[in-house]
């Protein structure tokens, strides 16, 4: 009982510097839905959620140089869930009328640009998973920060071409569930890689500084520095691409709907050329 208060009393961080995003981004949200509350302000909140979880919850304390694996999740919640959310959760009425200025029209192409989109959501995680990079930003306060807000705007370019509020940003869905398609892929070819390697991707987390007194309960359960990295390797590839195709589900569903909404008018103009010709 002793042991268990012990590896868990500790991996609680609630003093977290992320609070003071999260009320930032809080504040934000609430500006530009102009004080309206709405079905999409609950999706906010599960994004807030996350967010704060992934620095607060034993996730982040233990990703701070001790568990690899939870090192993973974090980053995975950071490039993938929260963007996600972000962006289902905004406005379309209000995110149009920010997106009608020139300016922000064309940024909004540009983030269109699939290319963009899929190099950023990949790039990132496959570059923080360099072992020196990797190993950088673990040890280094400053680095993990600039590494953590790359994951962030990554997840948010990534998700844009799909998921963005303003319609005429989407990509068409063929070409979407290629996207997300190829970005399984991706995810699936570091997850092997990772999984497989006998090299540590982050020497970090094979010879942890013991700050809390707890890597010791650790490796009692099983939990040598081999397994975890092999464990992160799963955590990077089958959740991500479970998430990839719900996505393209949801790209689907979408298609069919555009199909079922053109086909009546496509029927009416037949019909009246018909008429014309009679």
């Amino acid at each position: 009982m002793s042991s268990y208060f012990d590896l868990t009393s500790g991996l609680w961080k609630w003093a977290s510097p992320v609070w003071l995003l999260v009320l930032s981004l809080t504040l934000i949200f609430f500006i530009v839905q102009r004080g309206t509350l709405s079905k999409r302000s609950l999706l906010f909140v599960v994004t807030m959620f996350a967010l704060a979880m992934a620095y607060v919850s034993p996730i982040g304390v233990l990703s701070d140089g001790y568990l690899f694996s939870a090192h993973v999740v974090q980053h995975l919640l950071l490039l993938l869930v929260v963007p996600l959310f972000l962006l289902l959760s905004l406005s379309k009425s209000s995110t149009e009328a920010i997106f009608s200025h020139p300016f922000m029209n064309r940024m909004g192409h540009v983030l269109a640009v699939p290319f963009l989109g899929w190099l950023s959501g990949l790039g990132v995680m496959w570059f923080w998973h360099i072992p020196s990079f990797c190993n950088a930003s673990t040890e280094s306060y400053s680095l993990g920060i600039f590494r953590d807000a790359t994951f962030l705007l990554a997840g948010l370019v990534f998700w844009w071409p799909i998921f963005s509020p303003v319609k005429r940003f989407h990509l068409p869905s063929p070409l979407a569930m290629i996207y997300l398609f190829s970005a399984c892929l991706g995810c699936t070819l570091l997850g092997i890689y990772i999984t497989f390697t006998v090299i540590s991707i982050c020497p970090a987390f094979a010879n942890p500084v013991d700050r809390l007194g707890i890597m010791h309960l650790l490796y009692d359960q099983g939990m040598t520095p081999a397994l975890d990295q092999r464990l992160g390797g799963l955590l990077m590839w089958v959740p991500p691409c479970s998430l990839y195709v719900c996505a393209i589900m949801v790209v689907l569903r979408r298609w069919y709907s555009e199909m079922g909404q053109l086909t009546p008018q496509s029927t009416g103009a037949t019909n009246a050329l018909r008429e014309a010709r009679s």
